[in-house]
């Protein structure tokens, strides 16, 4: 009775070990699973990422950004693009001579800025105000900052290295660069904040309602104008000494809209306009081979930590049976570009702005404060503002 009952527990023991190892080996299984989905969406991810940035290198070229406060959209001076539209190259080939797709990024039809376009209308109101522009004066300088700083670093990648290198570490790159942005915008901002309070000792003398608005200095002469400058100023400091967190979204809304909105330009491959999206998909369409590669080195190392040894060199043999033609598949065939010519140079188009430049002699702020303004009645700009909240 004994024996039968020591067999029966030890059956049990073998039934429920042997449920235990399924079980988690089960586990393991759906962890590969997951870490492979997980792989997978971070490849796709990545080189979307390089898409991104290979297209601000065709931007760059084509030299169309508002990079010039004295054109537009900063003031109604167009300007000069040569040649507009650039020819740049895309999905190069590695052949004798190189081949490549073209690409066309027209100013035409990538030309407007709604953000920008909305501070120019403001600023060419006749009843705009000092303290409303001296917040749009930062706001374009950082516009204009990181549209300049786009061009100039994305052309040097576009000369610098071929295409295949920004695809492949590109989204490294842009990591990089994408904090150094932030870093530097919030330096520049701070900068700005005080190299504008020479707004808070201006004031709009266009009273008649129609046509721009016409700015008059004020200094020491007019005591109570002066005063109200010189308060504003300190009150100012003060601000950003003990709410920077909250006024330094000023530069931070400024510096992903200078990037998104060079994303949502529109380009023009084969007669087709595109949009960044679109050069996704062709991205991974084109750079097929590699992405499957990369994708197919991580599917056999995942298999090896959460499988073992055997499962991990069956993966090899799997992937080796799809390579080589003897399981049914074509996702190591490459998928060939349509279109090529040879390619051109890669050289950035010239942009020359029409408006005339005066020469004028500055001064610092301190020496404006005090000799180099030239009158004004900020008195009259503050009751305006207390008419309109009341």
């Amino acid at each position: 009775m004994s024996d039968s009952n020591d067999t029966s527990t030890i059956d049990e023991k073998k039934g429920d070990s042997s449920s235990d190892s399924t079980k988690t080996y089960s586990s393991k299984v759906f962890i590969f699973v997951l870490h492979v989905f997980i792989a997978i969406l971070i490849i796709f991810l990545y080189f979307s990422g390089s898409s991104l940035l290979l297209f601000m290198c065709k931007i760059a070229q084509s030299n169309i950004l508002p990079t010039d406060e004295k054109c537009a959209p900063y003031t109604d001076n167009e300007p000069i693009i040569n040649p507009s539209p650039i020819q740049t190259n895309i999905f190069t080939t590695y052949t004798d001579p190189e081949m490549s797709m073209k690409m066309e990024i027209p100013y035409d039809i990538n030309s407007k800025n709604k953000l920008i376009e909305i501070f120019k209308n403001y600023r060419e109101k006749s009843s705009s105000n000092f303290l409303a522009n001296y917040f749009i004066s930062i706001a374009e300088s950082i516009l204009q900052f990181n549209y300049s700083s786009i061009t100039t670093i994305m052309n040097v990648i576009n000369n610098t290295f071929s295409e295949s290198a920004i695809v492949g570490f590109g989204p490294i790159l842009c990591g990089i660069l994408y904090v150094i942005g932030i870093v530097v915008n919030t330096g520049y901002f701070i900068y700005l904040w005080f190299a504008n309070m020479s707004w808070f000792f201006k004031t709009n003398t266009n009273d008649t309602g129609n046509g721009k608005p016409q700015w008059s200095d004020v200094t020491i002469l007019s005591p109570l104008n002066w005063f109200f400058g010189i308060t504003l100023s300190i009150l100012f400091v003060f601000i950003l000494m003990f709410a920077f967190p909250i006024v330094s979204i000023i530069s931070m809304l400024c510096y992903h809209n200078s990037i998104i909105s060079t994303l949502l330009m529109k380009a023009i491959i084969n007669g087709k306009q595109i949009s960044s999206l679109s050069l996704i998909k062709d991205t991974l369409k084109y750079y097929k081979l590699t992405i499957v590669f990369v994708i197919s080195v991580l599917f056999i190392l995942l298999a090896f930590l959460n499988l073992g040894a055997i499962p991990g060199i069956f993966s090899i043999g799997i992937i080796a049976l799809i390579y080589f033609g003897i399981i049914g598949m074509d996702i190591f065939n490459p998928i060939k570009e349509t279109n090529l010519t040879e390619s051109v140079s890669y050289d950035q188009a010239i942009k020359k702005c029409s408006a005339i430049y005066k020469n004028e002699k500055k001064h610092g702020f301190l020496y404006n404060l005090i000799f180099g303004q030239k009158g004004g009645d900020i008195t009259k700009q503050l009751k305006h503002i207390g008419k309109k909240i009341h």
